[in-house]
């Protein structure tokens, strides 16, 4: 068939400008992604940086004009600082030393050994995620306060004791590092259990015919290995109990023990005169340096993983060790653990529920057992208030993050070549607010929004952006190791069929990676409703959440209305885990049944057969619509 003039200039022209346009739609998408990742994430940082060389004598720090490193200067001149921070590296080195060796032990236990019930214990360790960690904290205060906490009073009592105080004091440092450090167990039980889970178990075996133990092939052959693995999770706690707000500004605040999270929310919530924000921010950025240099360190660590890899195509089978006579008193050991992490701080959380005001345990006070707390509290507008507030906001900053996160996912997975220099820069900004404490990138966002001509600060949406951006690099890093899973090709085929980018990010891209969506979603909404530190940062009157009610309800007093909204988000919490356990298990059932072998079929098919790959594409573009 002939070819005219006329048919070329009309058809090739439009040929190119739907290329043009396609490619378009993606560098735009890929413009405004680099924008707003960056505007999130380094305009907060970089006015954080300038207003701690502000001179904030009564007023902000944009208001002055004199550039000074005075608020340096005061921050290491002061004599309080010496003690906070000893106190920040007392609670980080204690928090540790109780979390991460009991959370090395029980990983151990249920992934390499053959310990009855395996399985639910493994479920109940994971329970206190559940419950925030301020919850937490006011439970272990109804315990083990030094006067009416119900573990002293029993101990008082059976040991014969005189006296109305002791033996223990949550309102310590030793209190706050026992609390915390339970409260990193199930964080880095999961982070160090998948490399346990993964490791040939051929090297134990060769250290046992060498006539090694169990003790010593675990000393010698099996934290060897784990190296890499346990300096990362090590690494990576420092910052999460660096960070920590909800602990240590509850339990310090009675024995007046400041940490370096604390002091940067004490010096801009003074109880006696005006915000020192010059002083909160030289803080910030000493704790934000620490944090950088911190997660470089876990980057490169996690960077070189690679050369002690156990896995191979040879040879690997899993399989657990046999305690013998010590697997009964391991099983003791972990039913242990889980009566004291979980057991008994959420009874005495309900227990404190029903109780017109805290009593510890005995017939006087169960005769005064009441639900009336509970149909009390929906009374009170505010609490009303604050739970709609906490549902739109775990909605609202799932939703943003898990948005954002697949857009970076894919320009760092899919356009790195392309594009090397942009998405390693991407790649890299995304991951800088793992490094940033929550109580640093809510006071950063008060210098953003008080300062530009956004009208957000004193709303909702601020408190939104801050979440969005804290929770922006475990979300982005989620979605790029699922993505990196998917072959290029599904996506391919479906734009060679005519379909557009953002309808094959949307009908492709997204269904497969449906299951890590899910994940994003659950861990960051659970994470919204009980964040408190930036909350406490941001909030007012009208924008309340539950995780500042229960604060500001147990700083007047009333114990049981906190207790109280503290069942209630935490049953909340539970409802969503069990509901999206639920969803993301019908998901994986259906990439794993007929959809997986359609998806397969059609990759074949556009493998095999280039010139067929249009047809195929646009037959699967359009099965999935129906």
């Amino acid at each position: 068939m002939n070819v005219t003039p006329v048919t070329l200039a009309k058809h090739v022209p439009l040929r190119r400008w739907s290329v043009v346009r396609k490619l378009s739609a993606r560098s735009v998408a890929f413009g405004l992604t680099l924008i707003t990742v960056s505007y999130l994430v380094l305009v907060p940082l970089l006015m954080l940086l300038y207003a701690s060389i502000k001179s904030t004598e009564e007023k902000l720090p944009f208001e002055s004009t004199v550039t000074t490193l005075s608020n340096y200067a005061a921050v290491f001149t002061s004599s309080s600082t010496l003690p906070i921070f000893l106190n920040t590296l007392f609670f980080t080195a204690g928090s540790l030393a109780i979390g991460l060796p009991l959370a090395i032990l029980l990983a151990w236990l249920l992934e390499r050994t053959a310990i009855p019930a395996r399985a639910w214990i493994a479920n109940l360790i994971l329970v206190p995620m559940t419950i925030p960690s301020l919850l937490s904290a006011i439970a272990w205060i109804q315990l083990l306060d030094p006067r009416i906490g119900l573990v002293n009073i029993v101990l008082r009592s059976a040991l014969g004791m005189t006296g109305d105080t002791g033996p223990f004091d949550i309102y310590s440092l030793y209190g706050m590092c026992f609390v915390q450090g339970l409260r990193l167990v199930p964080s880095a039980y999961l982070m160090i259990a998948a490399s346990f889970r993964a490791m040939d178990p051929s090297l134990e075996e060769q250290s046992a015919m060498a006539g090694r133990g169990v003790a010593q092939t675990t000393l010698r052959v099996t934290l060897p290995i784990m190296r890499p693995a346990l300096l990362a999770a090590l690494i990576y706690f420092i910052v999460v109990v660096i960070e920590s707000f909800d602990i240590p500004g509850l339990l310090g605040f009675t024995a007046r023990i400041r940490v370096l999270s604390t002091a940067i929310y004490w010096a801009t919530h003074s109880e006696v005169g005006l915000p020192d924000y010059g002083l909160a921010s030289a803080l910030g950025t000493i704790v934000l340096a620490a944090a950088l240099l911190l997660m470089w360190n876990y980057q490169r660590l996690t960077a070189h993983q690679e050369r002690f890899a156990t896995i191979t195509g040879k040879g690997y089978r899993p399989r657990q060790l046999s305690l013998g006579v010590w697997a009964v008193p391991a099983t003791v050991l972990c039913v242990f653990y889980i009566f004291v992490a979980v057991f008994l701080p959420f009874v005495m959380l309900l227990w404190t529920s029903v109780q017109p005001f805290y009593a510890p345990l005995s017939a006087e006070s169960l005769g005064r057992m009441s639900f009336e707390s509970y149909y009390k509290i929906w009374q009170e507008s505010s609490v009303v208030r604050a739970l709609w507030n906490t549902m739109v906001l775990a909605l609202v900053t799932s939703i943003a993050t898990i948005l954002l996160a697949v857009l970076v996912s894919w320009f760092v997975v899919r356009r790195r070549r392309q594009t090397d220099g942009l998405a390693h820069y991407l790649a890299t900004v995304s991951f800088l607010p793992q490094c940033v404490p929550s109580i640093v990138i809510g006071l950063a966002f008060i210098f953003v929004y008080v300062r530009f001509p956004v009208p957000i600060y004193g709303t909702l949406w601020i408190i939104a952006l801050a979440m969005t951006t804290r929770y922006l690099a475990f979300s982005s890093r989620t979605t790029t190791s699922a993505l990196m899973q998917v072959h290029g090709e599904l996506e391919e085929a479906s734009q060679m069929a005519g379909a557009p980018w953002t309808r094959t990010l949307r009908r492709v891209t997204m269904p497969l990676l449906a299951p890590a969506i899910i994940n994003v979603f659950l861990w960051v909404a659970v994470h919204a409703m009980q964040e408190l530190s930036m909350a406490l940062m941001l909030y007012n009157p009208d924008t309340v959440v539950v995780s500042t009610m229960i604060w500001s309800m147990w700083q007047n007093g009333r114990t049981a209305d906190a207790a109280v909204l503290g069942v209630l988000l935490t049953g909340l919490s539970a409802l969503l885990l069990v509901g999206g356990h639920v969803l993301s298990s019908g998901v994986i059932r259906t990439h794993s049944g007929p959809e997986r072998d359609r998806r397969k079929r059609f990759g074949q098919n556009v493998s095999r057969c280039p010139r067929r790959s249009a047809r195929a594409a646009r037959r699967f573009v359009r099965s999935g619509k129906r």
